[in-house]
């Protein structure tokens, strides 16, 4: 079984912890997958923290990928984050997603 795989039954088992491990993963496919995995699981805290966490990273396909993942959470939190990240990337992709994102917070 591949981590990609693997990523996907631990979404479904729900287990941020190991996911967050994965998401730290040298390979750019499998940190995204894994940082998508933690957005269906954002209402887990640890998960949602990893998340926040990885919004700096130094990687705009990842930080595009996790605001990306944000926009499956809810709550004035991950708004005050997206919005943060709006006024303040630089990379225009990521912004665009960003802002996908917070309207997507805000239904």
């Amino acid at each position: 079984m591949g981590k990609i795989e693997k990523i996907e039954k631990l979404t479904q088992k729900g287990k941020a912890g190991k996911l967050v491990s994965l998401a730290k993963d040298k390979e750019k496919e499998v940190r995204i997958a894994a940082i998508a995995g933690l957005g269906k699981l954002a209402a887990d805290e640890d998960a949602l923290n990893a998340l926040i966490g990885m919004m700096e990273d130094e990687d705009a396909d990842v930080r595009k990928a996790v605001v990306t993942a944000l926009g499956d959470s809810k709550g004035s939190y991950v708004e005050t984050k997206l919005s943060y990240c709006i006024s303040h990337e630089k990379d225009a992709q990521v912004v665009e997603a960003a802002r996908a994102a917070l309207r997507k917070v805000r239904q």
